[in-house]
């Protein structure tokens, strides 16, 4: 049994990070019916630069593996309707527009609650529902530029966003654990709620600490720029005569190791290298040192040895590097998924944690599922065909 076998989700959600909110639940096993409109879906169907399906991208695909598409035109008053029957038979209901968005077509937190007291309803958006920031929109790179992230990953060129949608996906983790406690006290009190999920919220979360210690100290942990909180070099990226690597020796007895994995036991005693305290104030040099050192190793050489060592460190890998790696294959962190149109199936991340595998259905094509999911509603063929012609359903 899956954690959330008969769990029944209505995802309004588009992008990355409300779908990626139901993709967890998908891996948990709940039923997820993504409405989208008809003809163009989810604008992240179109991120494709690989040939195949036009409304089926990649990116789109790993976040969206397992779902049931319902093509429905919300400007109409018919597949507003529809959307209705839908929500009165859901647990769940995650949208990301733009706050007071659903409030104009009908369907305000207090309207769905009225006629489906039971339901938890996620709401994702830049900035949450209210506060003088709540109309503006967001992507990632604003909620990184807002939050401060980007001035701590700054680099020589100036601040850099991080080259992935690190906030999108983690506001959409974290709209998963606030609607898995909501859905908890539904179970105990029979009442759902109304999850606001903002992402400058999720950005702060991320650098929880960093702001813990700038309003006791006024400071900011490694002041502007990408050191953050690596205050000491044996804690750090460097290039080696092959390839780069990232060392660990956080604590003594871990650079005390580095030092005689290295060849130098005598640094152990001396008083750049003592306590922590004495790397951060001898930084520069330290870090100097370790550049001289590690250009005479081989990346894939010294992460075996200090690994051996127990020092914590890896070779700086490509994603492909890694996602091939042994390791994952064992723990089986990707799985496979059918890609309708494509020419052959396509990887995808799990759950991101170990769990009882969730057999994975396709990638949805664009109102695949409509008419099987209106058939569930009561909606006969003939009352879809109707639908389809005033143009209420693709």
């Amino acid at each position: 049994m899956n954690a959330l076998d008969g769990l029944y989700v209505v995802d309004l959600s588009h992008a990355i990070a409300g779908p990626t909110c139901t993709n967890m639940l998908v891996e948990l096993g709940a039923t997820v019916v993504k409405v989208e409109p008809p003809r163009v879906g989810d604008g992240f169907r179109h991120y494709t630069e690989h040939g195949g399906e036009p409304l089926l991208s990649i990116p789109f695909a790993s976040i969206n593996a397992g779902k049931r598409s319902v093509a429905i035109d919300l400007k109409t008053p018919a597949g507003v309707a529809i959307l209705w029957q839908l929500i009165e038979r859901a647990d769940v209901l995650v949208e990301n527009f733009r706050p007071g968005v659903l409030d104009r077509l009908g369907l305000s937190y207090a309207a769905i609650q009225a006629r489906n007291p039971r339901l938890v309803m996620v709401s994702i958006t830049g900035f949450g529902q209210a506060g003088p920031l709540a109309d503006r929109g967001a992507y990632d790179h604003i909620a990184q530029a807002m939050s401060g992230i980007a001035l701590l990953n700054a680099g020589p060129d100036g601040p850099q966003k991080i080259g992935m949608p690190i906030i999108d996906s983690f506001t959409g983790y974290l709209a998963t654990i606030g609607l898995l406690a909501a859905l908890r006290r539904r179970d105990a009190t029979g009442v759902g709620e109304h999850v606001d999920v903002a992402m400058l919220d999720a950005a702060l979360k991320l650098v929880n600490t960093t702001v813990s210690v700038h309003s006791y100290t006024g400071r900011t942990p490694g002041g502007t720029g990408n050191k953050g909180f690596r205050l000491v070099a044996t804690s750090e990226f460097y290039p080696t005569g092959e390839g780069w690597i990232a060392l660990g020796a956080n604590n003594q007895p871990q650079v005390e190791t580095l030092l005689r994995v290295l060849g130098h036991p005598e640094l152990i005693t001396d008083p750049r290298f003592a306590s922590h305290q004495a790397r951060v104030d001898h930084y520069a040099e330290v870090r100097a040192w370790l550049t001289e050192a590690l250009s005479h190793w081989r990346a894939a050489d010294l992460e075996a040895a200090l690994a051996a060592a127990r020092v914590p460190v890896a070779m700086l890998r490509e994603v492909g590097e890694i996602a091939q790696h042994p390791h994952i294959a064992e723990r089986g962190t990707l799985h496979s998924v059918e890609l309708p149109g494509w020419d052959r199936e396509l990887a995808v991340v799990g759950a991101g944690f170990a769990t009882e595998p969730q057999p994975m259905a396709a990638v949805p094509v664009l109102g695949a599922d409509t008419d099987a999911v209106l058939a569930t509603l009561g909606i006969d063929a003939e009352a879809r065909a109707q639908l389809r012609a005033e143009g209420a359903i693709g």
